[in-house]
């Protein structure tokens, strides 16, 4: 185990003289939030979770029995994951969840004790997924999944990224591109894959899921007479040069759509969270941002498709709107608006400020079934 250099970023571990359900006393170094403080019924989580109390601060009492160096610490959510620099014994996390009458309760926990406990049964971040949420779906997917038997509304609108989002105050939040074990082979071979990667990549949450296993990609390669090592050699290259995007192979379109309405919801649920904070900085991701739903530049036919295929969506349209949603003047987009009135695709509602436009055709808007 490395020396302690400075005691303000090390882990302690003390103990309380007079506790007895209680008798650790812990301290927990989290960048930018300041220090926490534990009271702790053992000195690391071997077997079992160990049971925990945040205190307010060190008990002038405590007597400090060890001083441990910290590799990282960070929150995600409601958990605070630590890792120490030494050999042995060095991950574990804090997690914060509620009892069955309600209380809020402190876990520590290890890969030890996970491992006794059955993984995800009791991790804060794997509770709570199956609830209702908002899932917008690319007017471009010709057979989308409809998640059925899941409390979702499912919403049909352009998305500048990605065939599922989620949406929050117009900016995209979580994306997932579907895609066959044919579609990515030939889009690997035909270098497509590669911007659609750096797409995703601009989004806080991105990933790409495959409705098949990786030899159903290198078979439907292997029609087109491709060797399988130059493949693979292909696909590791933009696992690694995209990096930030999740790579998900599903043998069934089923399990894949039941994967991406899982993670799209996991993600929505991480964005209520803090980003990670880690103490040491070593091989730091780039930053990410939630990605601008609007794209930045579309000459008239393209805004006109936009404004189209959401207003098919069921977008109810003002000028004001379509200027902000297309980074125009209102008398370009009054102008737009009235093409498209013209084309016979959009119908007038009221007069001046409060004219609205709307699709002369039923909205595409589906709502998921409530699951019981």
């Amino acid at each position: 185990m490395d020396e302690v250099r400075d005691s303000r970023t090390a882990f302690w571990i003390g103990r309380l003289p007079s506790a007895k359900r209680l008798p650790f006393v812990l301290r927990v170094p989290l960048p930018r939030e300041g220090p926490l403080f534990f009271a702790a019924a053992d000195s690391w989580p071997r077997g079992k979770d160990v049971f925990c109390r945040q205190l307010a601060a060190w008990p002038d009492v405590a007597e400090t029995v060890e001083e441990v160096p910290v590799e990282s610490c960070w929150r995600v959510g409601k958990a605070v994951h630590l890792t120490l620099r030494r050999a042995r014994a060095r991950r574990c996390l804090f997690a914060w969840t509620q009892s069955s009458t309600g209380r809020e309760v402190i876990f520590w926990r290890s890969q030890a004790s996970i491992r006794a406990a059955r993984p995800g049964l009791r991790m804060p971040q794997a509770r709570g997924l199956e609830r209702s949420f908002e899932i917008a779906v690319d007017v471009a997917e010709r057979f989308p999944w409809r998640f059925g038997g899941r409390a979702v509304t499912v919403v049909r609108r352009g998305l500048p990224v990605g065939d599922y989002a989620v949406i929050h105050e117009g900016r995209v939040v979580a994306a997932v591109e579907r895609k066959t074990a044919a579609d990515l082979a030939k889009g690997a071979m035909e270098g497509e894959l590669d911007l659609v990667l750096g797409e995703l990549g601009r989004v806080a949450h991105a990933a790409l899921v495959v409705e098949g296993r990786l030899s159903d990609v290198i078979k439907a390669a292997q029609h087109g007479k491709n060797r399988t090592g130059w493949l693979l050699n292909l696909l590791v290259s933009l696992q690694v040069g995209h990096r930030s995007v999740q790579w998900t192979f599903a043998e069934s379109p089923r399990l894949a759509e039941e994967w991406a309405y899982r993670w799209l919801s996991a993600a929505t649920h991480a964005r209520t969270g803090r980003r990670p904070e880690r103490v040491s900085n070593l091989g730091a991701m780039p930053l990410q941002a939630e990605l601008p739903y609007a794209p930045s530049v579309l000459d008239a036919p393209a805004r006109r498709a936009v404004v189209l295929r959401e207003a098919e969506a069921g977008t109810v349209w003002t000028s004001h709107d379509v200027s902000e949603r297309c980074g125009v003047t209102l008398a370009t987009a009054a102008s737009d608006l009235r093409r498209l009135v013209r084309d016979g695709v959009l119908r007038t509602q009221g007069h001046g400020r409060s004219r609205t436009y709307s699709a002369t055709t039923p909205p595409l808007t589906i709502e998921g079934p409530t699951s019981r």
